[in-house]
């Protein structure tokens, strides 16, 4: 029980790199992020979760399981395993050296009472000899003290080297800035590279780059029973797509521009769906249509710069043609048709 109340929380976390690197560029969003997800590893009996474990904790207003996702992907803190598990990384990892040095401080502790004793006869032995030779005590102390400064200069040269050295690293880092690369490898479990993992970009920018007209968008157009009406109002389609997205909390599953593809598809092919769409944009040309002002010279063809009607030229004084039955009459100079009247017809002077 008490595992599941406490969590162990390194003092030294932050001198990690992975961990500096989280917070330069995802600032104290990311770090809650990231001990957000330690935190839930730690409720489990064993500390490996798959992706989806973390969904129920998450809320669109505070924080998005496609944010977690980015965090366990991007920034080398997280184990990927070929189960489709993650765990987290030890900060700060022990190198082997020091390994070393901790096993052998633990078999020195086991043998400290045995190297008391020794010390002790020893001690005695020397407090003899310094009894009888006051000679050789007082030239041991002053080698001691020549040791111990030389030990003081060598470390003052050491203290000035570490500045200097800090100085020129200083003035390479500005002089050449350090790439930082946010994409992560995953080897398998014969240690060869996976397709590198890509960040998880927002599910918004996903769908509008659906509207930029490629093969892929005409090919969708073409599948579905209102190719031409889809084509001319895609950004009223895409609008409306991104309601349905939110309204059925579907942003979850859009991780990928393949992702968002195919439910685009799905989306305007076939069900109630379609239906409802063709319906809103054909409402939508309808208003469109409705409100643009009428082109009074849409019964004339415009060629070469010149206005004719059935290859026939009209005058350029000539009011618009008005309707498909009418001819321009030379001798009254107006246009006689069958469905307007002379005086609506004759030329304006």
């Amino acid at each position: 029980m008490k595992r599941n109340f406490y969590l162990q929380h390194s003092l030294m976390a932050m001198n990690d790199p992975r961990m500096r690197n989280l917070t330069e560029e995802e600032g104290l969003k990311g770090l809650g992020a990231y001990w957000i997800i330690i935190e839930k590893l730690a409720l489990l009996p064993e500390p490996r979760a798959q992706l989806e474990y973390l969904r129920p904790f998450c809320s669109s207003k505070k924080i998005s399981f496609a944010y977690l996702t980015k965090i366990i992907l991007e920034y080398e803190l997280f184990k990927l395993e070929e189960d489709g598990y993650f765990s987290a990384k030890e900060l700060n990892p022990v190198k082997k050296r020091e390994k070393k040095m901790a096993e052998n401080d633990g078999k020195l502790t086991d043998s400290k009472p045995k190297n008391d004793e020794k010390q002790q006869k020893m001690s005695g032995n020397n407090s003899e000899i310094q009894a009888e030779n006051p000679a050789n005590s007082l030239e041991n102390r002053e080698s001691t003290k020549q040791t111990t400064d030389s030990f003081k200069e060598n470390i003052k040269d050491i203290i000035t080297s570490s500045a200097k050295e800090k100085e020129t690293a200083a003035d390479d880092d500005a002089n050449f800035p350090i790439v930082r690369h946010s994409s992560l490898t995953v080897c398998d479990g014969s240690g060869r590279p996976q397709p590198t993992l890509q960040p998880v970009r927002p599910w918004q920018e996903l769908v509008d780059e659906l509207t930029e007209r490629t093969p892929w968008l005409e090919a969708v157009c073409m599948q579905s029973d209102y190719g031409t009406l889809l084509m001319c109002h895609i950004k009223e389609a895409m609008g409306c797509f991104k309601r349905h997205i939110e309204i059925y909390d579907k942003w979850h599953d859009l991780l990928t521009q393949s992702d968002a593809r195919r439910y685009f598809v799905n989306y305007t092919k076939t069900g109630q769906t379609a239906q409802a769409l063709r319906a809103t944009l054909l409402a939508i040309d309808a208003r469109q249509q409705s409100a643009a002002p009428p082109d009074l010279h849409r019964y004339e063809q415009l060629v070469n710069g010149r206005r004719t009607y059935l290859g026939c030229p009209i005058p350029d004084d000539a009011p618009p043609r008005p309707d498909a039955t009418a001819f321009w009459n030379e001798a009254t100079h107006s246009w006689n048709s069958q469905n307007a009247t002379p005086e609506r017809s004759k030329r304006h002077t």
